[in-house]
C-alpha cells in the first residue's frame, strides 16, 4: 500500500517547528505589534486586523510553558491559521514565527511521531521529519484555549 503524502507548512519557532496543514494556512504577515488585550496572559500578544477579522495573535511557544524569550526582529511573521473549532469569536489565529515558513510533503514513512506523556492539551503531536523537531497543534483545543484567554477573561 502506497503511503499518501499530505502537503504541510514547517514554521520556525524560537526553538523548533510548528507543523499544520497547507490548507490550514490563511497568510504570512510582516510583524506588526498587535492591539493589546486589556487582560490576557503572556503568550496573548493581542490582536491585529485582517481581512475584516479581529485576529488574536499568540506565541506558541510561551502557551506551551517555554521559559525562553522570543525575540522580535526583522525576520519575525505572523502565521495566520484558520482554526477549525466553533467558536463564534476566533476564527483565525496568528501565530509568532521566527522567518518564512517552507512547505514539506509528509507521509507515514517520514514523520516519526515522538512517545511523550507530558503533551499540553493545545498540542495533538510532538513529531521529528527529517531531523527536525516540530509540534502538531490541535487547533480545537487552541482556539478554545485562545477565545478564553481573549475574550473570556
Amino acid at each position: 500500500m502506497a503511503n499518501k503524502d499530505i502537503r504541510t507548512i514547517l514554521a520556525p519557532l524560537t526553538d523548533g517547528y510548528v507543523m499544520l496543514p497547507n490548507s490550514a494556512v490563511g497568510e504570512i504577515l510582516t510583524f506588526t505589534s498587535p492591539e493589546p488585550f486589556e487582560h490576557g496572559p503572556p503568550w496573548l500578544l493581542g490582536e491585529v486586523a485582517w481581512h475584516g477579522w479581529q485576529v488574536p495573535v499568540i506565541i506558541y511557544e510561551r502557551l506551551l510553558g517555554s521559559n525562553g524569550m522570543t525575540t522580535i526582529t526583522a525576520k519575525t511573521r505572523v502565521l495566520i491559521v484558520k482554526t477549525l473549532g466553533e467558536s463564534t469569536q476566533v476564527n483565525y489565529i496568528g501565530l509568532v514565527i521566527q522567518g518564512l515558513p517552507r512547505l514539506k510533503k509528509v507521509n507515514a514513512s517520514t514523520l516519526v511521531e515522538k512517545q511523550t506523556d507530558d503533551v499540553p492539551d493545545t498540542v495533538f503531536s510532538k513529531v521529528t521529519i527529517d531531523d527536525l523537531h516540530a509540534v502538531i497543534p490541535d487547533l480545537g483545543e487552541l482556539t478554545h484555549t485562545v477565545e478564553i484567554a481573549a475574550y473570556e477573561s
